[in-house]
């Protein structure tokens, strides 16, 4: 399963190259595919693209759903909320490895 993760645009770059930060340290680059994007706008990313620009009330929805995601596998795994962000975190490594073997 692909989802598109919330992350914030801090530079633009030449090419369609955007540097973006997701959060917890984690800043790549990804490729944008929208119009008029500053640094600052917050945007969503699905497989190294910007399929979207977001509101920041939209981010604030996405990310409390993901927290209570990650509540609901822990309570039912037995697991605590940060063994299971870790998991998705993983999950996340491995997919880009994948997607860079595409490039």
């Amino acid at each position: 399963m692909c989802w598109a993760v919330p992350a914030r645009v801090i530079e633009i770059k030449e090419d369609n190259i955007v540097i973006v930060d997701f959060g917890n340290g984690i800043i790549k680059e990804v490729v944008n595919t929208i119009e008029d994007l500053k640094p600052g706008d917050y945007v969503l990313v699905h497989a190294g693209l910007i399929i979207e620009k977001l509101k920041e009330e939209q981010i604030e929805e996405m990310l409390k759903f993901y927290q209570e995601l990650v509540n609901e596998i822990a309570k039912d795994t037995n697991k605590s909320p940060e063994e299971i962000d870790k998991i998705f975190r993983e999950i996340d490594k491995e997919i880009e490895k994948m997607l860079e073997m595409l490039r």
